[in-house]
């Protein structure tokens, strides 16, 4: 078969991946970074994460809407792909044992090529991943932040909690029977990525109250009788929406 390479470039370059094309990607990619400035301002940092690469773009729909998830490279690693299960299996009994550097260390063992603390510090450093959605060619104005944790801070156990992000949701949820962070409850779950189409639709279609002026929840049902609800931190000077935590009920 003889392939028109000029075609073909076109093709490369106007269809990206799975959903997800090149006016989408430059629109998406705009509103990130004007985002990502307005918060590193706010924040008072020296530097923000401004731009993720093209391939980790991701379209995905939930309920019949569509949207576009972006995340770094570590968090789509650790979270999307195996890490947290191979963590998980390797070393379980760094789960569950209400200290967040447990959990830390088993996904550092995995591929220790620096020390610790400075894994640490890297985690919490700018590693998340967006949720916006698109309709008709237009980016929404409501961006979803999902980091891995926001913080970690000494327990009155001795230990370390999660403060905020993924890592803090997965206190409440296990994989195969085995605990996916500090606590010990077992709610099993497919994959960690499984938690990420439910945090869009609470967050995106779900009912969501507001608590008060940092705070909003929301619950979607996941099985009969069952809801989820989720917890989300709103830092008005930007508009962007933070995901603090989430658990059955």
């Amino acid at each position: 078969m003889v392939i028109d390479i000029e075609v073909y470039l076109v093709l490369i370059i106007t269809y990206i991946s799975p959903m997800l094309y090149l006016e989408d990607y430059h629109r998406i990619r705009d509103f990130i970074k004007q985002k990502s400035l307005l918060l590193m301002d706010h924040e008072k940092k020296n530097h923000a994460r401004t731009g993720i690469a093209i391939n980790n773009y991701r379209a995905v729909v939930v309920d019949g809407k569509q949207y576009f998830i972006i995340p770094t490279n570590l968090f789509k690693a650790i979270i999307m792909e195996k890490k947290m299960i191979d963590a998980s299996l390797n070393s379980p009994k760094k789960f569950g044992t209400g200290n967040a550097k447990d959990v830390i260390q088993a996904i550092y063992d995995l591929e220790p090529w620096f020390d610790l603390d400075r894994f640490i510090e890297i985690l919490k450093t700018e590693q998340f991943c967006y949720v916006v959605e698109v309709i008709d060619g237009k980016v929404q104005d409501k961006l979803l932040r999902i980091d891995l944790y926001r913080e970690i801070k000494e327990n009155k156990g001795g230990g370390f909690d999660f403060i905020g992000g993924i890592f803090h949701c997965f206190k409440h949820f296990s994989y195969e029977g085995s605990p996916l962070s500090t606590s010990s409850e077992v709610n099993d779950i497919t994959h960690p990525k499984d938690l990420i189409p439910k945090i869009i639709k609470a967050f995106f279609q779900g009912n969501v109250r507001q608590i008060d002026e940092f705070t909003f929840v929301s619950e979607v049902d996941i099985e009969e009788e069952r809801k989820l609800r989720l917890v989300f931190y709103f830092e008005r000077n930007t508009g962007v929406y933070f995901i603090k935590t989430a658990h059955n009920i």
